[in-house]
């Protein structure tokens, strides 16, 4: 049950190091890898190389993300989704088995949100292996543009997720406002994310925000310090929120999250 698990103690603000020194680990390999694949266009664009290294470094490091969170994840996602689902920043697919059509008879689209090409052939794999590969379908396109190159309308969604991507995408307040109108009255959004420290006044918001300054360049622009909780409060009326802190999560911890759900008013 949330609130039950034991917080972590004062070494648990060293972990975004630990975490950061697996990213850092995967420069030397993707830089090897872009020269014998003669790809010398990301070393002429710094956000296109920072895709390839992270491209490279969540094949590896997405499973075992996974399967930390997964504890916490899975009571969220597993049988919540019906309909038509937008699932925004997938990823490699790493939570697709969470959708697989054997349990989740309900879904009859998922649109998967990825604008890191580098991840579209990881995140195919994994449609397939959840059987999902007739109702699957990547758009890529950042979450920005979706109206324009999407084609997705308003009031045709059933099912937002978002796991672990609004603290990445740009201007995230702005496309949490344009998201809203996508779902369908009593349309469900379901939320995993990164969110400043509610311990305001600790070491702990010093530590995040000082953190903050190189964390993103390590995990593809993710911002560890976005209020997205509050922001999707304030994204239109809701008849129902279930939002509370990641569970067992505390004053030591610099990457906490924020999980529930948002159902729109009908």
């Amino acid at each position: 049950m949330a609130g039950n698990a034991q917080e972590a103690g004062p070494f648990n603000l060293l972990r975004p190091l630990l975490l950061m020194s697996y990213s850092a680990y995967y420069l030397i390999p993707t830089i090897i890898e872009l020269i014998l694949s003669f790809n010398f266009k990301p070393f002429f664009s710094f956000d296109d190389f920072k895709d390839a290294w992270f491209a490279r470094f969540w094949v590896f490091f997405g499973p075992r993300s996974r399967e930390n969170a997964a504890p916490k994840v899975m009571p969220l996602l597993q049988n919540s989704a019906r309909g038509v689902c937008l699932d925004i920043g997938p990823g490699s697919g790493q939570w697709l088995y969470l959708f697989a059509r054997a349990n989740n008879k309900d879904i009859t689209k998922i649109y998967g949100v990825e604008p890191n090409r580098g991840m579209h052939k990881a995140l195919r794999e994994n449609a397939v292996a959840a059987g999902l590969s007739d109702v699957y379908e990547i758009i890529g396109c950042g979450a920005e543009e979706l109206s324009t190159k999407g084609g997705i309308q308003p009031n045709s969604i059933d099912t937002i997720i978002t796991v672990q991507c609004l603290c990445s995408i740009p201007t995230p307040q702005r496309i949490i406002k344009e998201l809203y109108p996508l779902l369908k009255p009593g349309g469900r959004w379901l939320v995993y994310e990164h969110v400043r420290t509610k311990y305001t006044g600790d070491f702990v918001e010093t530590w995040q925000a000082a953190l903050n300054h190189i964390w993103p360049h390590f995990f593809n622009g993710c911002d560890i310090r976005r209020p997205t909780d509050e922001w999707l409060l304030q994204a239109g009326d809701w008849e129902e929120v279930k939002l509370r802190p990641g569970e067992g999560e505390g004053k030591y911890d610099t990457v906490p999250h924020v999980i529930g759900t948002l159902t729109k008013k009908k």
